[in-house]
């Protein structure tokens, strides 16, 4: 992988990527991808990770805002970089892979290794900057919380320019020498026959991708037990759906939080998963979380505040779509604007977002608490759940749901009615195929998006 590296470094460079610039890598989850990163690596670029789904706006702000001077994509991402910026050439590289040279590339070079664009709060993506030092921290801290090494195999089933996948997939693969496993798509069943006999013993999941394992029909049963690491990270996981998965694969979830100002934070021990199931466990290795109120005073253990991660893997700062002062990232310290608690040994649960929690006639609602709700319910695979004006000043709790198989509002309605308390229950629930997501996969509800 190494050779191919080096060949691809030397073809970039005779196509015009120069040297410690910054070089956008827009490519799905495939070898090349690796190979790719690599080379650029290789010239002493500063890698900025490009979705494969980003349009026009988006393409337009990060190449303005952090100076792309060359890309590396596949065909149809180099399509919609063309059409986005002007550029001055287009060179075709070996396995389909295109370079194309900006018209009016960044000056000059760039002290940071790499850039994460994670969904802002407009069309302009945040443009999150780390070191090279920063880098070493995180994957050292990974590979050696789940202790990593040459005969581990590591499933992947989340995008790879994606933090998750970036940072638990090809950096400790890569530090390691573990190999790393890409599908070309998610099939439950397929997937699950991979997870019981080709000795994997990391995979990166959602949770609804476990959902997904839950509601599938095989032939005989499986074990999963000797999966070492069953990962779920970007959304919460139900209880439930904890215990019914160990109850009938053996094996238990370990929820695992992080983000991309932090790379990985917490990740939930194996032996303590089903006397915690809702917690996404310690901090890893090289990590410190703290809670805080909103003075910044640290919280008792057991007290909710806002999650506070320091640690050497935390990113250097904004370099695009920074949000508004004071900013939540400074000196290896984020601000997370999630709230949790920590418990008496040290587990973290996170209980939703400081800046999304609904205001029902002066109570308080999570909108993560009646999505989990929604999600118990047999029919439901997603659930997302926001706050809506309703005209005289306050909200009401809406829900849009992506199901398994057929379901009515009512019978939705009736289920949130018998576990949520009365202002707790959405006054809409929507049924959708899929739940509308951001070009970097996060789910993006916003009001005017829905049904009236």
């Amino acid at each position: 992988m190494w050779k191919e590296a080096e060949r691809l470094a030397s073809l970039f460079l005779e196509a015009g990527v120069q040297e410690g610039r910054v070089a956008g890598l827009g490519l799905g989850s495939s070898p090349r991808f690796l190979t790719s990163y690599l080379a650029l690596c290789r010239l002493d670029a500063t890698v900025a990770l490009l979705s494969p789904q980003y349009g026009r706006s988006e393409l337009t702000a990060i190449a303005s805002g952090v100076g792309l001077s060359s890309v590396v994509a596949d065909a149809e991402v180099a399509g919609r970089v063309a059409a986005a910026i002007p550029i001055a050439s287009t060179s075709t590289a070996p396995n389909g892979l295109e370079v194309l040279i900006p018209a009016s590339p960044g000056d000059g070079g760039s002290a940071d290794a790499l850039l994460k664009f994670s969904s802002g709060s407009t069309s302009e993506p945040k443009g999150i900057a780390l070191t090279a030092p920063n880098i070493i921290t995180e994957v050292e801290n990974v590979a050696g919380t789940l202790n990593l090494g040459e005969g581990d195999r590591v499933l992947a089933d989340v995008p790879l320019f994606h933090s998750y996948g970036f940072d638990l997939g090809v950096l400790p693969t890569l530090y390691s020498g573990a190999t790393l496993l890409l599908e070309d798509a998610f099939v439950p069943r397929r997937t699950l026959m991979a997870l019981a006999g080709t000795g994997v013993t990391a995979f990166l999941g959602i949770p609804a991708q476990y959902r997904s394992f839950l509601a599938a029909r095989v032939a005989s049963p499986i074990d999963l037990s000797r999966v070492r690491w069953l990962l779920s990270c970007t959304a919460p996981l139900a209880p439930e759906i904890v215990a019914d998965f160990f109850d009938r694969f053996g094996a238990p979830i370990c929820q695992h939080y992080g983000s991309s100002e932090t790379g990985a934070v917490t990740t939930h021990v194996p032996s303590e998963v089903l006397g915690r199931p809702a917690s996404v466990g310690r901090p890893m290795a090289g990590v410190r979380v703290t809670v805080v109120d909103t003075d910044g005073a640290t919280q008792p253990r057991g007290a909710d505040g806002e999650v506070v991660v320091s640690s050497g893997a935390v990113a250097r700062g904004y370099v695009l779509g920074a949000p508004l002062p004071p900013s939540p990232l400074e000196d290896g310290v984020f601000r997370t604007g999630d709230l949790g608690r920590l418990d008496s040994e040290g587990f973290l649960t996170v209980v939703g977002r400081r800046d999304s929690m609904i205001n029902v006639g002066g109570f308080k609602v999570s909108p993560a608490e009646v999505a989990a709700t929604l999600e118990r319910h047999p029919a439901v695979r997603e659930a997302a759940v926001l706050g809506v004006p309703d005209g005289r000043g306050e909200e009401v709790v809406y829900a849009v749901v992506a199901p398994f198989r057929s379901a009515d509002e009512s019978e939705l309605l009736t289920f949130c009615q018998g576990a949520l308390a009365e202002y707790k229950v959405p006054r809409r629930i929507e049924i959708r195929e899929a739940l509308p997501r951001t070009a970097s996969g996060k789910v993006r509800l916003t009001p005017g998006e829905l049904d009236a």
